[in-house]
């Protein structure tokens, strides 16, 4: 150990400086223990034990969120074969996950869960392709494919990746609220009031659904389509 007195390097036992006597107490107690592999390893179970505090805060945080629906459907979809998080899958699971609701009902799911941003999109999507077939194809070539087609390519969309819009949304509107507040109580309230579901938004948004369907078909289709 070295003297801060003088700079002497001392033996680890001693108690006073060879050089200069000053006593060396205070530097033993102000020094960090030595790496050793038993260290390390301490310092490593710590380290680990840090993702399940991880884990059990985006658990809270999404219930929070979601609603009742969480632990008994939501959870497995999202993490079936991973501990819960606050992050975008990487490995896919919720991806690879299907919601029955989503292919059954589609924009009025996504609205009825707030995903009102999403809804919009996929609508602005489907029909953007629909026009672009019926300028393409032509009446008689895209009769034979039949506008039911599309109808059936949106509700197999928002079915096979529901889950996943629904995951990123959650965690979108989580971390947003975390960087306003960092009081808990505080924070499952505004999770809970700005997740959840809506009746008034499923209806609503299945109404907007169709007269933006019906508005882009008047405005861009060609004059055949209303013929057909």
């Amino acid at each position: 150990m070295l003297c801060n007195n003088c700079g002497q390097e001392n033996s680890n036992e001693a108690v006073l400086c060879s050089n200069c006597g000053h006593n060396l107490s205070d530097i033993q107690g102000q020094t960090p223990p030595p790496l050793t592999a038993v260290n390390i390893s301490k310092d490593a179970q710590s380290m680990q034990n840090t993702p399940s505090s991880d884990s059990q805060t985006a658990d809270t945080l999404l219930a929070a969120f979601v609603g009742e629906k969480y632990d008994d459907f939501y959870r497995n979809k999202w993490f079936k074969d991973s501990e819960p998080r606050l992050e975008v899958n990487n490995d896919g699971s919720s991806i690879h996950s299907f919601n029955i609701a989503g292919l059954l009902l589609g924009t009025s799911w996504l609205c009825y869960r707030k995903m009102y941003l999403v809804a919009f999109f996929i609508v602005l999507g489907i029909n953007a392709v629909d026009l672009v077939l019926m300028h393409l194809l032509g009446m008689e070539a895209y009769s034979s494919i039949g506008q039911t087609s599309f109808f059936v390519a949106w509700a197999v969309l928002t079915g096979m990746l529901g889950n996943y819009f629904y995951f990123s949304h959650s965690v979108k509107n989580i971390k947003t609220a975390m960087s306003s507040t960092a009081d808990p109580a505080t924070l499952k309230q505004a999770l809970a009031e700005k997740g959840g579901t809506s009746w008034v938004g499923a209806i609503v948004g299945s109404i907007l659904s169709v007269l933006l369907s019906m508005g882009m078909s008047y405005l861009f289709a060609p004059d055949w389509f209303w013929l057909v």
